[in-house]
């Protein structure tokens, strides 16, 4: 049995999402972003936090996956957490919301018994594209991404189980597993 510290469940999109995204913004200098690096970004599905049994979580999205649709995701759009007036992270949305819903739900039922009461939240699905050292207004970034999209529309035909190590220059990721959709 083996566990992990910060799991949690995401859609990676493909490059050529990835390179729209890469030339959006100026990471360079000084900002009052810090920027997420492009080999950290994804679409969260869900966070599950520490899990005991890492064999027993893969099993249980294993079951899940096999039967949802593949959807169709494209980026676009953005927004902050908690919110654009007050905000601690800048992300980027998906432009049908809608679209990973199903799929968000179907890894609710599969996976109950490994979500703590505060990691089910509302489902907003998002690619973090900054933090900000303390809560500031991202109202005009926010505002001029709006009618955005990024990339190209693609099939989601994965999800990706992903184990979290926070470090000083930014977290690195480790893939544990990777399910195939539909």
């Amino acid at each position: 049995m083996v566990a992990l510290r910060r799991a949690f469940l995401a859609v990676v999109p493909p490059s050529a999402v990835l390179d729209a995204i890469d030339g959006l913004f100026d990471r360079s200098g000084r900002s009052r972003f810090q920027w997420t690096l492009r080999e950290q970004w994804h679409v969260t599905l869900q966070y599950f936090g520490k899990v005991a049994d890492a064999d027993a979580l893969v099993g249980a999205l294993a079951g899940a996956t096999g039967t949802v649709a593949a959807p169709t995701v494209q980026i676009g759009g953005a927004g902050g957490f908690p919110s654009a007036r007050r905000a601690a992270v800048f992300w980027l949305g998906v432009v049908d919301p809608e679209s990973l819903v199903a799929v968000h739900a179907a890894v609710l039922d599969a996976t109950s018994g490994f979500l703590r009461p505060r990691d089910v939240i509302p489902y907003v699905p998002h690619l973090t594209l900054a933090r900000l050292a303390s809560v500031k207004k991202i109202s005009l970034e926010v505002d001029a991404l709006e009618e955005t999209r990024l990339g190209p529309a693609w099939t989601v035909d994965e999800m990706v189980l992903m184990e979290s190590e926070p470090r000083r220059g930014g977290a690195v990721y480790r893939t544990v597993a990777r399910f195939p959709l539909g």
